[in-house]
């Protein structure tokens, strides 16, 4: 059983692909993607059947290319989720001063503990962006405290429009998320956040699908961040500050012009939040973990980890959203590095980890809850390479129009995502990619409208300390959308991003 539910029939499903004779690299790339897009695994979300088949897929798979299970004897790390159905009418965010009370609406609820109602009255305090940055020389909790308050916060990082900012330029440091903000003010001991994209911006915000409006549509039972986050619009801020004598835009531009903080008590002001999760019952979801021990006594014992995402968006409107390329390209590619290390028969110093993460779609839930139970020491985990959205050519969304250039022929192009976080990663990729040919790309790590960086699985890793790096084919019309089929991927590019983790991963190893 899998998720409580039987699943001989869907096993039997998958049977039909695993038993395939052996092929051409082209064809079991192409039989790989074809089978998991199908229409029968609906579009594989997280807690549905076609998760479940995909997962006893790559398992299989995983077998018969002679990985060991990683965790016992098991390819399965079971992790529990909290299906996230808001009360309707229940979640309110009010501000209290002087005897008066006016009601803010949230953009989005994020529930630290989606058992628990939140229901708290607290004063506020605004710590800028929530940013601690030691190295830096920033810190927008200094002088201030939060213990038993909510925090107010900026979204992103102060100097974003400036090349020169020590905050990346114009690109994104780890501090700029979501996840970062709630994690920080969480260990300063305040009792919720309340986020808002900063007053004075250049970028786009984020697109947000309409199913997930008002909160994550799932969220781990047992996740590190416990205290809930309000989004709210930007417009709403001005409401906050009313009494302290400027303008959200004014403290904003004080900060990217001294880069000093300007945190401070809201006096007089208290805040009442509440949400509340409509049932209380969670399901399991699954990582599918396999490794091949490394053969050197001295190295065996550090890890190098290969991973991608196994899980989409599922059935809307009773029309499917195949993921071919999101990221049912990974996938296939991970599985077949998997297969070129068996047919090569090699084992090289380092352990190698073959991590298919599950719930990516969902705020890279499976990887979050790995690297807080991981079942290889992070500490001794030299290396991270992420493959997602790995088969298709890059074109512009009405997102990224004007944002950042896209090359004029995309055909041979792959970005690398956080390769400024990772330099020696990066730096092992473009020359093991001298034999491969393909064109590299960073330029995601100089731009923060798309907000790249923190949109897929390497970047739980990239807060635990650990290299990690993403190999990307960019966005293009189908993203998201029942368009993004196994017929529009291109399987030759396939292969050589294939090729290129591959040795990539053979080269960190050895």
């Amino acid at each position: 059983m899998i998720c409580g539910r039987p699943i001989s029939i869907l096993l039997v499903l998958a049977a039909q692909i695993a038993v395939v004779p052996a092929q051409p690299v082209l064809e079991r790339l192409r039989a790989d993607v074809e089978f998991l897009s199908a229409p029968a695994l609906g579009g594989r979300v997280s807690l549905d059947r076609g998760a479940e088949v995909a997962a006893q897929f790559i398992a299989a798979e995983y077998r018969k290319a002679g990985l060991r299970p990683a965790n016992g004897s098991s390819y399965f790390q079971d992790f529990r989720l909290a299906p996230i159905h808001l009360v309707p009418g229940k979640t309110r965010l009010g501000i209290r001063r002087q005897g008066s009370e006016q009601n803010v609406n949230p953009v989005s609820v994020f529930l630290g503990d989606p058992s628990r109602p939140v229901r708290l009255e607290a004063p506020m305090v605004f710590a800028g962006f929530g940013i601690t940055a030691p190295e830096l020389g920033y810190d927008d909790y200094a002088g201030i405290d939060v213990q038993g308050k909510v925090v107010l916060l900026f979204d992103h990082e102060p100097q974003e429009s400036d090349p020169k900012s020590i905050f990346n330029g114009t690109g994104f440091t780890l501090y700029a998320g979501a996840w970062y903000k709630t994690w920080n003010a969480q260990r300063h001991g305040a009792l919720a956040v309340i986020l808002a994209t900063e007053p004075v911006n250049r970028h786009r915000p984020p697109r947000r699908e309409p199913d997930q409006a008002n909160a994550p549509a799932q969220a781990l039972v047992d996740g590190e961040l416990r205290i809930p986050r309000f989004t709210i619009p930007t417009e709403s801020l001005a409401e906050f500050f009313s009494e302290t004598g400027k303008s959200p835009s004014e403290w904003q531009s004080e900060i990217d012009r001294t880069l000093r903080p300007v945190s401070r008590e809201l006096t007089g002001v208290r805040v009442l939040l509440e949400a509340e999760n409509q049932s209380d019952v969670s399901a399991l979801a699954q990582n599918v973990v396999g490794w091949i021990e490394g053969s050197d006594p001295a190295l065996k014992a550090e890890t190098v980890v290969l991973g991608a995402h196994y899980d989409h968006l599922g059935i809307h409107n009773g029309r499917v959203y195949p993921g071919a390329n999101d990221n049912a390209s990974g996938i296939a590619a991970l599985l077949e590095v998997a297969r070129r290390f068996q047919e090569a028969q090699i084992r090289p110093g380092r352990s190698i980890l073959f991590l298919a993460f599950g719930v990516e779609e969902e705020g890279m839930l499976g990887s979050f809850f790995y690297v807080a139970h991981p079942l290889r020491p992070l500490a001794t985990t030299r290396a991270v390479l992420n493959l997602d959205m790995i088969g298709r050519h890059e074109e512009h969304i009405d997102e990224s129009r004007g944002a950042y250039e896209v090359s004029d022929d995309t055909s041979n192009e792959i970005n690398l995502v956080a390769a400024s976080f990772s330099p020696a990663v990066a730096a092992l990729v473009a020359r093991e990619n001298r034999s491969v040919g393909l064109r590299l790309n960073d330029k995601f790590d100089r731009e923060s409208s798309m907000r790249t960086l923190f949109r897929c699985d390497h970047l739980p890793f990239l807060y635990k300390n650990v290299p990690a790096l993403w190999l990307f084919g960019g966005f293009h019309p189908g993203y998201h959308t029942p368009a993004d089929t196994a017929d529009k991927i291109d399987y030759p590019k396939l292969e050589k991003v294939t090729r290129l983790a591959y040795l990539s991963a053979l080269a960190v190893a050895r």
